[in-house]
């Protein structure tokens, strides 16, 4: 190998550690500790001054959730880095694999070749808007994070996930303003009636679309939302499944979505605060309480039991009703009020602004 060759590969491999580190939003000490390196090599490496050797390369290809050709910039971010967002697809591209990738749960519907079309054109404007404004494409938060898939694992998560955000247990009342402000891409679009939402993972830039259906109730789209976060720590990597626990998608992504929306601490401290004994709710105070959370009734109730904040022969009554009320209303929350919001407001916002440059 020739001393230019030499060096171009040192350089193309150290270019694309930078990279893998950087979509996994991770600095030079955590990335050497991960693979038992002092960070001055490690810099080294990326630097472009040498060349790690194949037990090194192993491990950076492990720790950055990569290929050894990825790390090595035979693979599809070598070669695709630095298009025009314009051209990015959600399918294959003459063989590759894809930008952004759907995440699947286990009751989501077959792949339908229309709505992926749709979704595609979705996915190719948002980024092409985001180029035209300059904007940030990747999210501030990461979206790799190493769980168990039980109940304390996910819970755990979600608790994480929380903290990324800067919101602990926080009440929250606006999370589309939450989530866009944290980077992550949120479109509310009409979809099939099979469809309440879909997640796209972009791993290029280290970021995510939700595709949350329109005509739905806002508790409804607001869980869909949740849902598909955690689809997108499922999908990512780092899940850890218990000795005799069969994988399932569906619930795993149902039960962050709840330990997100209805943090154990925030539960129990709006209980707290009315003073209601476990045998002592109505019906209407649960349906007070459940609009702090954005939640459906039922999400809400199940959750109190869960937590052994209501008795079990009131928790069944009340889903009851509320389940009844559900199947004549086409699945309208029981009472008069709803929460109000503000869909597409990034979407919009990039809109505005490109127009005004003229783009």
């Amino acid at each position: 190998m020739s001393a230019a060759d030499d060096a171009a590969l040192r350089k193309r491999i150290g270019d694309q550690v930078r990279l893998f580190r950087r979509l996994q939003h991770l600095t030079q000490v955590e990335l050497a500790r991960r693979i038992g390196m002092k960070p001055g090599p490690l810099n080294a490496i990326e630097q472009g001054r040498h060349v790690p050797t194949g037990r090194v390369l192993l491990r950076l290809a492990e720790a950055l959730g990569a290929s050894v050709d990825d790390v090595l910039g035979r693979g599809w971010v070598s070669d695709r880095v630095g298009e025009k967002p314009a051209t990015y697809l959600t399918g294959a591209v003459d063989g590759e694999r894809p930008y952004a990738q759907p995440m699947r749960l286990r009751d989501d519907p077959p792949p339908d070749p229309e709505v992926e079309l749709f979704l595609d054109g979705l996915v190719r404007e948002f980024l092409a808007l985001e180029d035209a404004c300059g904007a940030q494409k990747c999210a501030s938060i990461p979206l790799r994070h190493p769980f168990t898939a039980d109940d304390r694992g996910i819970e755990l998560l979600a608790q994480q996930v929380r903290q990324f955000l800067g919101v602990g247990h926080a009440v929250i009342f606006d999370y589309l303003e939450l989530f866009e402000n944290a980077g992550l891409r949120v479109v509310f679009c009409p979809l099939p009636r099979a469809f309440g939402s879909l997640a796209y993972y972009d791993a290029v830039h280290a970021n995510a679309f939700f595709f949350i259906k329109e005509r739905q109730s806002v508790e409804r789209q607001l869980f869909e939302l949740a849902k598909r976060l955690g689809a997108i720590y499922l999908h990512t990597g780092g899940v850890r499944y218990p000795e005799g626990s069969p994988p399932d998608s569906l619930r795993i992504a149902r039960k962050f979505a709840a330990f997100f929306l209805m943090p154990e601490a925030a539960m129990r401290a709006t209980v707290a605060q009315t003073g209601i004994a476990p045998d002592r709710w109505t019906y209407a105070l649960v349906l007070r309480l459940k609009h702090r959370f954005g939640v459906s009734a039922e999400s809400f109730v199940i959750r109190l039991e869960e937590l052994g904040l209501i008795t079990a022969p009131l928790a069944k009554r009340f889903k009851t009703r509320i389940r009844r009320h559900y199947q004549t209303t086409h699945n309208q929350e029981p009472d008069g009020t709803r929460r109000i919001l503000i869909p597409n407001g990034r979407l919009d916002d990039l809109r505005l602004v490109a127009g005004r440059r003229g783009k």
